[in-house]
Order: C-alpha cells, then structure tokens, then sequence
C-alpha cells in the first residue's frame, strides 16, 4: 500500500498538537525595531552556543534580521501572554513595543527586560526552506531577566508549565490550558 502524500493542512493540524515555548523574536534595522511571536526556535549547539529561529518570509521581523544579520530570542513567563498576542498581529510597528521595558546588548536588537532569558544573537548561517528560513545565531550575550515558568502554546491556547512529581497522577479537575 502506498502511504498517501501529506498535504499542508494535515501537516499543520499535527504540529498544532506540538506545544511550545512562546518567545518574542526582534531585530533592528536600519534604525527600527522589528519583533514577532515565535515558538519556532530551538538550542541547536552549547559549543559554540547557537540558538535556531525559524522565521516566515513575509514577517517584516524576517526582513529585518536578513539585512542586519542580528536577532534576540526573549523567552516569555506565563504571565506575559498579552505581549504575545501584541507581537502576533494585535499591534504592529513601534506600538508593540510599548508596553514594556526594552534595553540592547551586543548586538542592538531588543532585550525584553522582564523575559525569563534573552539570548542576543548575530547570524552566521542562514537556510530557505518553503516558505520560512532558518537562521542559527551565534549567541554573543545571554540576559537573565524577572524568574518565573514560560509561556506555553499549543492547540490555539497558550499554557503554563505545571509541575508533576514522577509518577504522580494529574489532579483531578485540573484545567492546565485555563488561564
């Protein structure tokens, strides 16, 4: 039996059920700063340390960071989920950025102050694929912002991370995806 191609929408229905760290992507150029949601990135090497951010061709924040070869990956806590929908289109342009305190290491682009982590990176390979690319930056800096538990998403719902003892049954009635 020859298996069936997988169209674009099974594909897309899949990875919905894939959750993921939400995390703000931003870039300068040119004097502007550019930003995004993004749960498309990844730790793809401790030596050197180098973080993978897939980003889509018709993001503004892709044009960006192709043009000035620099991104920062903030990592968002649970709390800051509003921040995310901003960054996914609620808002566009400088409006997005706000809301909150921004500061710039190595390589200019924006630091979100409170993040869990922000990983400052410059990009040393880049790779087309579809319709995104994948950058690998070059981590130059790493600033550890306010503690707290990451932002999660999945099936359309932002999450937080719940922590379980091994082997320990969830509680009953417990609504994980509730915010």
């Amino acid at each position: 039996m020859e298996p069936t191609p997988v169209d674009a929408e099974q594909f897309k229905a899949g990875m919905r059920t894939l959750a993921g760290a939400v995390n703000i992507v931003t870039s300068i150029n040119a004097g502007h700063r550019y930003g995004m949601t993004a749960t498309a990135v990844c730790s793809a090497a401790a030596e050197p340390p180098t973080v993978l951010a897939c980003i889509n061709k018709l993001a503004s924040t892709h044009g960006a960071v192709a043009k000035s070869k620099v991104f920062c990956v903030n990592v968002l806590r649970a709390e800051d989920w509003e921040l995310s929908t901003s960054f996914s289109g609620a808002h566009s342009g400088e409006r997005r950025f706000n809301s909150r305190d921004w500061t710039r290491l190595a390589t200019g682009s924006p630091v979100l102050i409170d993040a869990l982590v922000s990983f400052d990176c410059r990009v040393v390979k880049k790779l087309a694929h579809g319709t995104h690319t994948i950058f690998l930056g070059l981590v130059e800096q790493v600033a550890f912002g306010k503690k707290g538990k990451p932002l999660l998403y999945s099936e359309g719902q932002y999450a937080k991370l719940a922590s379980l003892t091994l082997g320990e049954p969830l509680p009953e009635g417990l609504d994980y995806w509730g915010f």
